[in-house]
């Protein structure tokens, strides 16, 4: 259902007839053919347009589904808006008569040394820090611009793109002037992209216009010509007249364009903020969404915030969709939803509270900002956060940081490094963090966990039990089992990862070897499953006092019982809690 509100093209569901079981040596699927074409009924009533059958069904679930859904009306797409990107874990919708929205406009080496010099070494450290931090201020939208001279563009863009997607859940504009970049970045990115920009040169539009209808992207529309900068109204809105019929002309709905205003500074062009207010009103006549570089109309002016946010407030009345901005201006961001709140948008009002109940100023009626008391600041301490937010640029400093200041590392292990791992886990188990994060919170505490190590490995007392792990033979999937390693790792657990593939008689031959307390095993498949049993039944013969615990997509508690292991576990933090409680 949430899958129909979005789509444009049908909806295919070809499900397992459920979950599988390892029975007698032989995966078993229980699910009668009734019961799958019952399921498959409700996934017709859902939208789904084409639909099969996978592992488990046999021609009897396929018979009883066609009998079940022959008659049924077919629910064709039909998207309550084509304005809407996404990424891999979010949906935002970009409404002409919604609320304001900002595009992080940090991601962009222009004007910024640093991020330059970084991109230069192949670091990402300050594009992730930059994406972190203007989604917790309130970004809707990354922007991702790699251009600068000394390095290959397309490759740190499809770099970029890989680790921004992974460090935060908002859709991405993607913001670059050659054409195979944008092509690049469009096939990499795990989602729907907003272009920018398409401009109104014919050149640019014939090249620009058939990616974005291969890719299904959204597109930023500059409305220029080959002959520049429009300097007139009239010519702004036939230029953006023009370049809208090539888009209906290719075959796509201008549902998909945004409109850039093309901001000037005031500081050059007096008339600079009416001309955006007039195209402003004739986009809103035509329907669309609109865009502007909010910090150019103040270019060259002194107090430079005054005019931004003068200028926002006014935009915003005219019906400015999304600026791009920089998010962390926690004046912008405040007037941004006040505006919204005057407007009496959806929603506004109980953001422009929260918004204002979290800032660190405030403005007095006499007209004086002052910074707010920490009275109601509730932030982590500054190492769990790092943890929590996965933040492995600055972990290692925030470590030290603690233990000059006079800390136990015992106590920043356990109070700090455990702790902030453990609500990753709580926040995983709760849905609201996924495996991304949970991977970033577990590489964040590894990284502070090797400031601390060296300095506990002087008492005895800090040396936790051996763990030996693998993926049991024939199968070579290891994501699940390498977090289980990290996370094992860091709970002080001496972590022997014996990779994927591995043999049962390697596996315990190294826990002897190694003395082991623990053997993890993982599997995905339910043609590999059938090892764990062999490791089992060797450890019993061979290493009896060595407990054994499994998990993986296919595994279930009822098989863990069945080939005697020790303890089942669905996830990295659930197999923690497991070991732990194995070895009290």
């Amino acid at each position: 259902e949430q899958m129909r509100r979005y789509a444009t093209v049908p909806i295919i569901a070809k499900p397992n007839a459920g979950l599988p079981e390892l029975i007698d040596e032989n995966t078993v699927y229980r699910m009668t053919p009734d019961e799958f074409a019952s399921d498959m009924e409700n996934l017709v009533k859902a939208g789904a347009v084409i639909i099969g059958g996978c592992c488990g069904t046999t021609p009897e679930h396929i018979k009883a589904m066609v009998e079940r859904t022959k008659d049924m009306e077919v629910l064709k797409p039909s998207p309550v808006t084509e304005r809407v990107i996404s990424s891999e874990r979010k949906v935002q919708e970009i409404n002409p008569d919604g609320n304001f929205l900002v595009i992080g406009e940090r991601i962009n080496p222009t004007g910024k040394k640093k991020l330059q010099a970084e991109l230069r070494e192949g670091s990402m450290d300050m594009v992730n820090d930059f994406a972190r931090s203007q989604e917790e201020n309130g970004a809707a939208i990354l922007d991702i611009n790699m251009g600068t001279n000394g390095i290959d563009e397309k490759e740190m863009m499809l770099r970029a793109i890989d680790e921004v997607t992974y460090e935060t859940d908002l859709p991405l504009c993607i913001d670059t002037s050659y054409p195979e970049v944008m092509e690049a970045a469009l096939r990499r990115y795990p989602g729907r992209a907003l272009i920018n920009s398409i401009s109104g040169e014919e050149e640019r539009m014939e090249v620009m216009l058939p990616i974005a209808k291969k890719y299904g992207a959204m597109f930023i529309v500059l409305p220029l010509s080959s002959a520049g900068l429009p300097k007139t109204i009239e010519e702004k809105h036939n230029n953006l007249d023009r370049v809208l019929k090539a888009v209906k002309d290719s075959g796509m709905s201008t549902d998909r364009c945004v409109v850039d205003v093309i901001t000037a500074t005031v500081g050059a062009d007096a008339d600079s903020a009416k001309k955006c207010f007039a195209t402003l009103d004739y986009c809103r006549k035509l329907g669309l969404p609109t865009v502007c570089g909010l910090s150019n109309i103040s270019f060259g002016l002194p107090e430079r915030a005054f005019v931004n946010t003068a200028f926002l407030n006014m935009a915003i009345a005219h019906g400015l969709t999304m600026a791009i901005a920089n998010p962390s201006q926690k004046l912008l961001m405040l007037t941004a939803a006040a505006a919204d709140m005057l407007l009496n948008k959806p929603g506004a009002t109980e953001k422009y509270l929260t918004q204002a109940q979290d800032a660190d100023f405030s403005i007095t009626s006499g007209g004086k900002a002052h910074e707010k008391s920490d009275e109601k600041k509730s932030e982590l301490p500054p190492v769990m956060n790092a943890v929590v937010k996965g933040d492995t640029t600055h972990i290692q400093e925030l470590v030290k940081k603690e233990i000059d200041s006079g800390r136990d590392p015992r106590e920043i292990l356990s109070t700090d490094l455990i702790a902030g791992i453990k609500m990753v886990g709580d926040l995983y188990e709760q849905k609201k963090y996924f495996l991304p994060q949970m991977i970033s919170g577990a590489n964040a505490m590894e990284k502070g966990v090797s400031v601390i190590e060296p300095l506990l490995k002087a008492d005895s007392s800090e040396v936790k039990e051996t763990i030996v792990v693998a993926t049991v033979e024939g199968d070579i999937h290891d994501i699940g089992k390498n977090l289980v390693a990290l996370m094992l790792k860091n709970y002080g657990y001496n972590v022997i990862d014996l990779g994927k593939d591995v043999p049962a008689e390697d596996i315990v031959n190294a826990a002897i070897e190694n003395k082991a307390s623990v053997i993890g095993l993982s599997a995905l498949m339910t043609t590999t499953m059938v090892h764990m049993k062999d490791v089992v039944a060797l450890r019993n013969e061979k290493y009896p006092s060595c407990k054994v615990v499994i998990g993986g997509a296919c595994i279930t508690p009822s098989y863990s019982d069945e080939i005697g292991a020790d303890g089942y576990s669905a996830d990295a933090a659930e197999c923690v809690q497991l070991v732990e409680k194995l070895l009290a």
